[in-house]
């Protein structure tokens, strides 16, 4: 009932200062941390979780503006710096960022990724679950940690995020609680999370021209140009944290020389363990392993390598026993640089949808099973059908082709349409917007635009089942998907074998003649999943939790128009009359498509 309390505070507590709808709440000042830099004393969130102690308030404040970083290159950074501040905290401290908006002409929203929300009014996606920041704006965002586990935060704008916008998360627990707490001697998630990204030659923020085809020309590894150095003594175990947070679609490949690694966890949930020489993580995965010391004293490089849009580029940290002296390797390394070849002798790498839950059965039997058909399309139109605008219930309905769509080789789209962002947010109600924009998943051919709010409906507390279906007609990409707010069960994943295209008729056919298996025995509980050329995913959730969440491909969207549906669950209690009004402000709001893709 207290929290239920302190929720209601929160979201009452709104400022009328244009489309920044929510701030904090009155016991709150302005005099912010700017990042927890106190580890060591009674007031920090970094600490040792223990038992029966009162949670705390770990407060942040996020300046997002363009940078020149130290290494000559233009950024959009938090703080000054990209990645942005480390969040480490115990499950169940509250989370306070206040988030400043200093890019001009620009908008903004930060999606806590993986983060299980009790309500969508923080998850940040703009136009869904709050009005988008706007420049010179600022907006609070405040949740409690429920779910210990590894995460990370980005824009919700995949240019923003390309651009420097992201940085780990991670919610710790006492020790005792976790599955795995004995195979593991030290847990030191501030210094041994790996934050994975990329950096591209040119910055996509404000770029009006196709981005969709440029490529990363560096891996990077908690921000650094410099190898990263994990300091390890000889004979004892320790928890490493990898998260990939590269916004395109850019799997990547993680082995550590003369060392196994044993997968206790993926996307923050427990696993059964797994040893093995390499994993491999999908955009916006985490895999937690454990790495023992078990070799003669000295330096080991732990290599990453790149596939997909980053094929070809590597990067790498040192895993340092205590003592050794590094110099030699850093030596060694400048007179033969580690090539992108390096760690593919591994072996085939563990990835988390072939994993094992350590717990979980599947779900009952669905409500329903809602079939999703992906493929990049080209759709056919006169080039004097094209509209600039940001089509919305405000302007009249006439038809409508994005610019988008003369893209030569296609758009990545669901049940053959594009995602709409709605006018007004989601989460105050479909009464909210036209019937004429809104098309429900499964009945998309009865619009007629090519873009629409896709919007699956499911009663709250019901299990549904998506098929993910990746027919492969218009390209050979794999796409990775990310569901706010809710846990997947991976039930099923395959590929064509012939490596020829697939239909949704060829593969419900499949399905009915039970040619499909589906693992209902601890299967894999994940945020984020792939789906491979050819090929399928089938996962189960249940929709628990009111309110509108997205499932999206972030990378299909880059440059192009949204790929993606809405999961609407109505909500038992109705939104306070204070938080209708305030994201009605941005009623009027109308970007152009990239700025919220």
């Amino acid at each position: 009932m207290k929290l239920f309390v302190i929720f209601l505070l929160i979201i009452v507590n709104v400022t009328n200062n244009g489309r920044a709808s929510l701030e904090t709440f009155s016991v709150m000042s302005d005099n912010w941390l700017l990042e927890d830099t106190t580890k060591n004393s009674a007031s920090s969130c970094y600490r040792p979780c223990k038992f029966n102690v009162e949670p705390r308030f770990c407060q942040y404040n996020f300046v997002i503006e363009p940078t020149v970083t130290e290494n000559g290159r233009a950024a959009i950074t938090i703080n000054g710096v990209t990645p942005g501040p480390p969040i480490n905290v115990c499950v169940n401290d509250f989370v306070v960022v206040k988030v400043t908006n200093k890019i001009p002409d620009q908008d903004l929203a930060i999606h806590w990724h993986g983060v299980e929300q009790v309500a969508p009014h923080m998850d940040g996606v703009p136009m869904v679950t709050q009005c988008p920041i706007s420049y010179g704006s600022s907006y609070t965002y405040i949740f409690n940690a429920i779910s210990p586990g590894t995460f990370f935060y980005h824009a919700d704008s995949v240019s923003h995020h390309s651009d420097g916008v992201y940085g780990s998360f991670v919610v710790n627990q006492p020790q005792p609680l976790d599955h795995h707490s004995t195979l593991y001697d030290y847990d030191r998630s501030s210094e041994n999370t790996l934050l994975i990204g990329a950096r591209f030659p040119k910055l996509f923020t404000a770029n009006l021209n196709d981005m969709s085809q440029l490529a990363p020309d560096t891996i990077i590894i908690n921000g650094g140009e410099d190898s990263y150095k994990l300091f390890v003594m000889q004979g004892y175990a320790y928890r490493l944290r990898l998260i990939n947070a590269i916004a395109i679609e850019c799997p990547v490949v993680a082995s550590i020389d003369k060392h196994e690694m044993t997968v206790i966890a993926t996307d923050g949930k427990a696993v059964k363990p797994v040893v093995t020489r390499s994993v491999q993580l999908y955009p916006g995965e985490r895999m937690d392993v454990v790495v023992r010391a078990s070799q003669e004293n000295g330096g080991y490089w732990l290599k990453v390598h790149g596939i997909g849009a980053c094929a070809g580029l590597a990067t790498d940290a040192m895993l340092i026993y205590s003592g050794f002296n590094y110099t030699t390797m850093l030596q060694n390394k400048q007179a033969d640089p580690i090539n992108t070849e390096s760690g593919r002798d591994t072996g085939r790498p563990v990835f988390g949808q072939m994993l094992k839950s350590k717990q979980n059965v599947a779900y009952d039997k669905p409500l329903k099973t809602v079939y999703l058909s992906i493929d990049k399309k080209v759709v056919k139109h006169e080039d004097s059908e094209n509209d600039f605008r940001y089509v919305s219930d405000a302007v009249p309905k006439k038809p409508f082709f994005p610019a988008a769509l003369s893209l030569q080789d296609g758009v990545v789209q669901i049940n053959g349409k594009s995602f709409l962002y709605p006018a007004t947010p989601a989460i105050l109600s479909p009464r909210y917007a036209k019937l004429n924009y809104v098309c429900p998943v499964g009945e998309e051919n009865k619009s007629q635009d090519p873009q629409c709010v896709q919007i699956l409906t499911s009663p709250e507390g019901a299990v549904v089942e998506l098929v993910l279906l990746n027919e492969g007609f218009g390209s050979n990409d794999s796409y990775t998907f990310h569901l706010h707010g809710f846990t997947m069960q991976v039930v099923a994943t395959g590929q064509n074998l012939d490596k020829k295209p697939i239909s949704l008729t060829e593969f419900k056919k499949l399905d009915e003649s039970r040619k499909i298996d589906r693992n209902l025995i601890n299967p894999p509980v994940k945020d984020t999943v792939t789906v491979p050329n050819k090929g399928y995913t089938v996962v189960r959730l249940r929709t628990d939790r009111g309110g509108s969440w997205m499932l999206e491909c972030r990378s299909c969207s880059l440059s192009s128009l949204p790929t993606a549906i809405l999961i609407s669950v109505p909500r038992s209690l109705p939104l306070p009359e204070q938080i209708i009004k305030a994201l009605s402000l941005c009623g009027n709001y109308k970007p152009p498509d990239v700025l919220l893709n």
